[in-house]
């Protein structure tokens, strides 16, 4: 399509927006915003940010004028900090919208911004009861090394989305059993959209996707699951096996120092698991540090010893 035709269909779509919402500026406000609400459906983002801002200039309390502000910039512009800024002045003008009280407070978390982060996602859950309010605390918490709190909140995620992830737990398992891998991780991915703190479906998709060669998409959902499970060896030394087998071409170095560092998590975490021993036996081996290799090979037998 030549230039010319693109901005003449562009104009006509302007002024059949126009004619269309004529009959509709019962206000100027609300002209403004049924004309906007047509500019964003035809993608036309600028135009639309534009009666917006109109829209607010005639009624301050526009609260959905606001919102859709927001989520013009954080949608289409990815700028966060307008977003936000129109976000809390849409819920100074209401305050009842616990939808956004979630954005807020997971734009407050992209921020590291934690305490007005938890003050908007505790006020979702006061208004609404929904998962991803938890999910974002769980995350803080964690952060905080607040683990008890995030545990808390696990616990209230589980026990909200049960009946939603058993049908979707139970296909998963069923194409498991029949060897289709692509319609099991269907599922997981399933259960994670509707429960992102379930650690069974992190666990199985990574095991697929490490099953598939896809070493990278493995480490960035145990990453994910890490996030939630901080404390958790099994998850930790899984990804630390995963750092040691990705072979990148040009970050080796930093992988394996990932998976060294992973390693000696898990053993202040539990110094009685002996896996770590052996894979940092296997590490230093693979990297010529015989002194270090010989230790960790020490340590192995001891810990091994101490599990009998």
């Amino acid at each position: 399509m030549s230039i010319q035709k693109f901005l003449s269909t562009g104009f006509f779509v302007v002024t059949i927006a126009y004619a269309y919402v004529s009959s509709y500026a019962g206000s100027e406000a609300s002209y403004y915003y049924e004309r906007a609400l047509i500019q964003y459906k035809y993608k036309m983002y600028d135009y639309a940010v534009e009666s917006l801002e109109l829209t607010l200039s005639s009624d301050p309390k526009h609260f959905e004028a606001a919102n859709l502000l927001a989520k013009i910039y954080l949608d289409h512009y990815n700028d966060r900090v307008r977003a936000l800024q129109y976000f809390v002045e849409s819920l100074k003008i209401n305050d009842n919208q616990p939808d956004i009280h979630l954005e807020v407070g997971k734009l407050y978390y992209f921020f590291s911004e934690y305490s007005k982060a938890i003050e908007h996602l505790q006020r979702t859950i006061a208004q609404k009861n929904g998962v991803y309010a938890h999910y974002y605390l769980v995350l803080i918490y964690n952060l905080q090394k607040n683990y008890e709190s995030a545990a808390s909140h696990i616990v209230v995620c589980n026990a909200i989305t049960l009946q939603q992830i058993k049908p979707e737990i139970e296909k998963a398992q069923a194409a498991q059993k029949d060897n289709n891998t692509n319609v099991a991780m269907a599922h997981y991915k399933k259960v994670l959209e509707i429960n992102p703190v379930n650690r069974e479906a992190y666990v199985q998709l990574a095991h697929y996707y490490r099953i598939q060669k896809k070493i990278d998409m493995a480490i960035q959902i145990l990453e994910d699951c890490k996030k939630v499970y901080p404390k958790d060896t099994d998850v930790l030394l899984t990804l630390a096996h995963m750092y040691f087998e990705f072979k990148h071409p040009k970050r080796r170095e930093y992988f394996i120092k990932q998976a060294i560092d992973l390693c000696k998590v898990a053993i202040a975490i539990d110094s009685s698991h002996c896996e770590a021993y052996s894979l940092l036996f296997e590490i230093y081996k693979e990297l010529g540090e015989v002194p270090l290799r010989d230790e960790h090979a020490a340590k192995y037998d001891v810990c091994l010893e101490g599990s009998k």
